[in-house]
């Protein structure tokens, strides 16, 4: 029962990102068919809605799980994810295709729904390991949705692949049905209303600044990562994309053996995202850039493996949706800030910029992660 359970939510979960993570590198093409005359500085707002609007509704779909149960919030988020996207396939206006947006954003966040009810079924390294693999269908996600959706505009598709892709997460949200529900750890009642991080681990507003700074130092450089990689004299879009990739692909590689490792590597993957970003910033040649996209990617698996344990180790101590649902937000902030900061940075201070910029932000949070391995010896088992 246990495999079948988190083969159906991981799956379930590959098949909203792939909706939502594929689908956001066509925008331009597809605002074009349906409000040619828009400014260009539309695209990057829609680009950052969902996100944004998922940032804002993490935390309360969170504690509404704890409440109702973590199951029925992740239904919940795929037939969000189908609404907005069903939606937005039959949109004849931008209005319309902004509210659709909307609704993707508020009523979606299938990652901390699907973390939310591992949460309930798995503990200590069960549940971390499970985290890992949810990070998994992310980047798996995050590799063949844009290749396989760009072989679909390649025939001329644009808006009615909103249409297409809708049904993944309805078909995601069959796969859950099935799945056994979880009794609600909390009732509303008083004492949630006493903050909004009540009854949460005692640092989990410091977990939450680490997760932050990991996710912006990720985030910020992906962007104008194509224009970089002009500038260091690339000129095959193929293998541009390709270096961009190379980070997820060390994740997708790596990850099973390096789960396996007893202690928290959360430390040592911090420092290679801020060595990689910084050699990057101060790269002038294309030679390097397929090791340091490497060095970036076992940065980038360290960092998640780290910080899933510092995360599965807390989960006794708080509240599951809740907790998750924080995480989560933290995590699409950064992405929201990184967006901001990456097109503020690359048009004032040069287009490698946000790689030092990525480069501080790993140490920042170098120096915030150190107490939270302490804290995690701690923890009974």
């Amino acid at each position: 029962m246990q495999r079948r359970l988190i083969a159906s939510v991981l799956l379930g979960h590959y098949l909203s990102a792939f909706t939502a993570l594929g689908i956001p590198l066509y925008l331009p093409r597809i605002l074009a068919d349906l409000a040619p005359d828009a400014p260009g500085w539309s695209i990057g707002v829609l680009f950052v809605l969902p996100t944004l609007c998922t940032a804002l509704t993490a935390p309360l779909w969170g504690r509404w799980a704890d409440r109702r149960g973590c199951r029925l919030s992740l239904l919940r988020a795929h037939a969000g994810l189908f609404t907005g996207f069903l939606l937005a396939g039959f949109s004849t206006n931008l209005p319309m295709f902004v509210l659709a947006l909307i609704i993707q954003g508020t009523f979606g966040g299938a990652m901390a729904a699907s973390n939310a009810y591992l949460a309930t079924q798995f503990k200590d390294g069960d549940l971390s390991r499970a985290l890992n693999w949810t990070q998994y269908s992310a980047r798996l996600a995050m590799i063949s949705g844009p290749i396989l959706l760009g072989l679909m505009t390649a025939q001329g598709l644009g808006l009615e692949l909103y249409r297409y892709l809708a049904w993944l997460p309805l078909l995601a949200f069959v796969m859950i049905l099935p799945l056994p529900a979880d009794t609600p750890r909390h009732q509303a009642n008083a004492t949630t209303a006493a903050g909004p991080l009540s009854q949460l681990p005692t640092d989990m507003p410091r977990l939450l600044l680490v997760q932050f700074l990991f996710s912006f130092a990720m985030v910020v450089t992906f962007p104008y990562f194509v224009p970089y990689g002009e500038a260091l004299g690339i000129g095959n879009d193929a293998l541009i994309g390709l270096l961009y990739s190379l980070p997820h692909l060390v994740y997708l590689i790596a990850l099973p053996w390096v789960q396996r490792h007893a202690s928290n590597l959360l430390l040592p993957g911090l420092g290679l995202l801020a060595v990689s970003n910084a050699l990057q910033f101060w790269s002038s040649q294309a030679e390097p850039l397929f090791a340091l996209r490497l060095l970036s990617g076992a940065g980038m698996l360290l960092g998640f493996v780290g910080l899933h344990r510092c995360l599965s180790q807390r989960s006794r101590q708080g509240s599951a949706g809740r907790m998750f649902g924080w995480f989560d937000a933290s995590g699409k902030w950064a992405g929201t800030a990184a967006g901001v900061t990456a097109g503020l940075v690359s048009q004032t201070c040069g287009i490698t910029s946000p790689f030092l910029v990525a480069c501080l932000a790993a140490v920042a949070a170098m120096a915030l992660a150190r107490p939270l391995l302490m804290t995690s010896r701690e923890i009974p088992a």
